[in-house]
């Protein structure tokens, strides 16, 4: 009897971890890989769940803006996928992403969308930016917007002392990189409170493309594009352009809030600026917040 009750107790135990394994197996993913093998990853933690959820409620807003124009093959939508996230904790956005209008060349429009649970105490709203980078008119219609930009809100100039474009692209982009240098730039923010604030450029681009020239022909060799952002924190304030035509340099620059005068300098020489909350009608930028539902 004795040793009938060692055996029992030695088959509990083999059975209780051959379930506990089990458990533990139920809370993993198996995925495979490019190469066919299965593998097991982790089971997503929380957080990540609850950034996949707020990233596709931003994707749904940005998406289903609607773009139209008179010209062939003019993309409908944003790409499906952002070129920046960010968040800006000490203001209460809790999430943000960037799109760009347009698979190739410069992007058409940029567009940010950001969460806010509570915006200046009206509930959740998701906030948009929207800035045009093209002279064709165009029609945006979606989830509380309605937006008719007649031009581009970004106005390119020559960019001065510039290096002869690298034959490579990893010499282009270092290139652009030291370029981007020249730039500073402020934000006299006036929302809840008014302070003034000198933004951080990001010291990588979030965004790189060949310009294609205004006669559609495809672009050069040597042509070469990045877009960097100046940030609050993580929260975009200017969108900086820097691109050459293989030959010659050029810059714009647009805004990214409009609460706010922005300023920006090359080599410390203002060379552009906007004031705060004011902004043509069927300009090339515009703003708006809609009611929304996010975890």
């Amino acid at each position: 009897m004795l040793r009938s009750r060692r055996a029992t107790r030695r088959i509990c135990r083999g059975f209780c971890g051959l379930t506990a394994a089990l458990l533990l197996c139920s809370a993993a993913v198996s995925v495979r890989g490019e190469d066919g093998a299965e593998k097991v990853d982790k089971a997503a933690k929380p957080d990540e769940r609850l950034a996949e959820k707020r990233l596709e409620v931003m994707r749904d807003y940005a998406r289903g803006l609607k773009f139209k124009a008179s010209v062939k093959d003019w993309p409908q939508q944003v790409e499906p996928t952002p070129i920046f996230r960010y968040d800006d904790q000490t203001r209460g956005y809790v999430d943000g992403t960037v799109w760009r209008l347009g698979a190739k060349g410069r992007p058409l429009a940029i567009v940010t969308d950001e969460l806010h649970p509570n915006y200046l105490g009206g509930g959740p709203r998701v906030i948009y930016d929207l800035l045009s980078l093209t002279p064709q008119p165009f029609e945006v219609d979606g989830k509380g917007i309605a937006w008719r930009p007649r031009g581009s809100a970004v106005e390119m100039r020559s960019l001065p002392n510039g290096p002869v474009p690298a034959g490579t692209a990893a010499g282009r982009l270092s290139q652009i990189k030291s370029l981007a240098q020249r730039f500073s730039a402020t934000q006299d923010l006036d929302e809840t409170d008014r302070v003034l604030v000198h933004l951080r450029r990001l010291p990588r681009e979030i965004d790189r493309y060949a310009p294609v020239p205004e006669s559609g022909e495809e672009p050069a060799a040597a042509a070469d594009g990045g877009i960097f952002l100046f940030v609050n924190g993580r929260n975009p304030s200017i969108v900086l352009l820097i691109e050459t035509d293989g030959t010659a340099w050029q810059y714009g620059a647009g805004r990214l809030s409009l609460p706010s005068t922005l300023t920006l300098r090359l080599d410390d020489t203002e060379v552009w600026k906007v004031v705060s909350r004011e902004y043509p009608a069927n300009g090339g930028y515009t703003a708006t917040n809609v009611t929304a539902e996010f975890p």
